[in-house]
This record gives C-alpha cells, sequence and structure tokens, in this order.
C-alpha cells in the first residue's frame, strides 16, 4: 500500500495538536493533548506519540499508510539531526526528539521551528498557496516569522534566521523576554498590546476597554482592544496605531531588503483583518522604497491555527531536500 499520509505536529508549551494530512495539503483527522513540560522530554514525547496514534486511528490503514512525521517546536532544533537546542516553553535543552520519537514508531521524523512550519504551512496549502518567496509574522505572545526564498525555508548560516520579532525598534524600549529591550515583539506582539492596556486603565485614562474586558469571559485580550477602537476609543486607537507604526516600520525594512512577493500576517492579533491589515499596508507603503512596495502583497493567513500541523507534514514531503517543492 501506497505511503500516502504524513502526520503533522505542532508542539506547544500548554498543547500538542496533531494531525493527518494528505499529499494535497488537506488534514484528514486532528486530536490534541496536553504537553505538560514538567514531566520532562521522554514524557512529552510519549505524548506526541499517542496524539499520533489517536489521528491515525481515525484514518482508514492510516498505520500502514503513514509515510512520515513533521514536528514544529517552539525553539531553536537542529533541522539535520532533530535534535532540539533550545526551547524555552518546554524546558528543553539539547533534546534529540527525532530519534526519542523513532523508537516509538519506525518512521522518518523531520524537526523545524513552529514559525517555519506555520510559514510551510501558509505556502502549500494556505494564504501563500503557490508564491515562492514569502515572509510570515505570527502576532501572538511573541512575533514569530518565518522565511521562504526560492520555495524552501531560509535557515542561515548557523540555523538561525528568521527572528523578526528580535528587530531592535528602540534600544530604550520595554523589557523583552530574551532579555534586551525595545524588540518588535515588545511593540507587535498581543502582550504588548494587552500591557499597554492595562498601563492605560492602571493611570486612570477614560478607556471602554476595561468595561468590554469585564463583559467578556476570557478578560483582557487584544481582540478588547481592537473592539474598543471599531467602537470609536480614542485610548485604544492609540494602542492599535503604535501597533500598526512599529510592525510597519519593521515589515518595510523586510520588504526594502528581501523583496518578498507576499507578507502574510498570522497570529491572535491577526483576527483583526483589515482593521490591521489596511493601515499596516499604508504604512509600508509609505515608508518602504517604491520598487518593493508595490510589488508586495500584505495579507492575512488563512489556515489559523492548522497552519503549523500542514507545514510540519510538509517536512515530510520536503525530507530536507534542498530540490523539493510541495507547490509545485
Amino acid at each position: 500500500m501506497d505511503k500516502d499520509l504524513l502526520v503533522g505536529i505542532d508542539l506547544g508549551g500548554t498543547k500538542v495538536a496533531a494531525g493527518v494530512v494528505d499529499h494535497r495539503g488537506q488534514i484528514l483527522a486532528k486530536a490534541a493533548r496536553d504537553t505538560q513540560p514538567e514531566r520532562g522530554p521522554a514524557a512529552v514525547v510519549a505524548t506526541i506519540n499517542e496524539a499520533t496514534e489517536a489521528v491515525l486511528s481515525q484514518v482508514k490503514d492510516g498505520y500502514s499508510r503513514l509515510a512520515g512525521v513533521g514536528i514544529g517546536v517552539p525553539g531553536l532544533a537542529d533541522v539535520d539531526s532533530g535534535v532540539v537546542l533550545f526551547a524555552p516553553n518546554l524546558r528543553w535543552d539539547n533534546v534529540p526528539v527525532a530519534a526519542m520519537l523513532r523508537q516509538h514508531r519506525e518512521v522518518p521524523v523531520y524537526v523545524d521551528n513552529d514559525a517555519n512550519a506555520a510559514a510551510l504551512g501558509e505556502q502549500w496549502a494556505g494564504a501563500a498557496r503557490g508564491v515562492k518567496d514569502m515572509i510570515l509574522l505570527t502576532l501572538g505572545t511573541g512575533v514569530g516569522s518565518g522565511l521562504i526564498f526560492e520555495g524552501r525555508i531560509y535557515q542561515g548560516a548557523a540555523g538561525y534566521a528568521g527572528e523578526v520579532g528580535h528587530i531592535t525598534m528602540d534600544e530604550n524600549g520595554p523589557l523583552c523576554g530574551c532579555g534586551r529591550r525595545g524588540c518588535l515583539e515588545t511593540y507587535a506582539s498581543a502582550t504588548a498590546v494587552i500591557r499597554q492596556a492595562r498601563e492605560a486603565i492602571e493611570s486612570g485614562r477614560e478607556t471602554s476597554i476595561k468595561a468590554l474586558a469585564e463583559a467578556s469571559p476570557k478578560g483582557l485580550e487584544a481582540r478588547t482592544v481592537f473592539m474598543a477602537a471599531a467602537q470609536g476609543d480614542a485610548v485604544a486607537q492609540g494602542i492599535v496605531d503604535n501597533l500598526v507604526r512599529y510592525l510597519g516600520l519593521a515589515v518595510a525594512n523586510l520588504v526594502n531588503i528581501l523583496n518578498p512577493e507576499m507578507v502574510v500576517i498570522g497570529g491572535g492579533v491577526a483576527a483583526a483583518g483589515e482593521q490591521l491589515l489596511g493601515p499596516l499596508r499604508r504604512e509600508v507603503h509609505q515608508r518602504a522604497l517604491p520598487g518593493p512596495a508595490q510589488s508586495v502583497a500584505i495579507i492575512g493567513a488563512q489556515l489559523g491555527n492548522d497552519a503549523g500541523i500542514i507545514g510540519a507534514a510538509s517536512l515530510v514531503l520536503r525530507g530536507r531536500s534542498p530540490k523539493f517543492h510541495v507547490n509545485v
């Protein structure tokens, strides 16, 4: 029987999301488990295997049709060895996750950063389908990013490329989780939006953000601020404008330097849609050089939380081969 099924794993600090994906990039079955990283790497890998078993059992002849497993991890990975070099949310250092998973199931296992996986997912089956030169920015707890050029992830000389979230926007800016100040993600992430909203509320500024947050079962979120801005709240609009300004500066610089065909904006903040994307396009067009600004499309991601699963699965097809393009 043909090995026509792929398993993609989106490994996060709180959740392991698994999916069976076919060779067209369509998810056939999904399952999720709690990560519980405090149990240690061996237990987490056992959970990955359990989630893999759960999704394969939902597809006819799933076990015999499995071609391999791809994993997107929240940290730095050596894509050649399948070792997770550093993943702070998992508390992992130099964990040979690919070799450990092969002890459970003897199939090829491929590993890459989760933002890279999400970019591959959007390129294969999402907003950037068929695009060979693109950048994905995910605006969530931080700012994740994946760079794809000539149809392949750009890893850089030592595999560290793509840390767009840690571009320095202001050397005297807010302290970032990386230990440095003024990184892009201290201005353009959901965390940054919430921080600024709390500061405004605590300072006594007149804003509807607090009332909207108290009325929501999830409390204060980035979407709360965008909702208040859409209703005409000046404080909320100022926070949104601040995000757009800094994100626009970063994207304009990327567009000038790299001349991508497309920039895809994903993550929770991107749920604001045109409320974010429209002003962002205007900001980039004002700040980038005319040529690259006119040639780039700035659009929202399409796959949502499935991008990581689909992109991780595509690692199996690519097999780390420099000649393979899933979109051809």
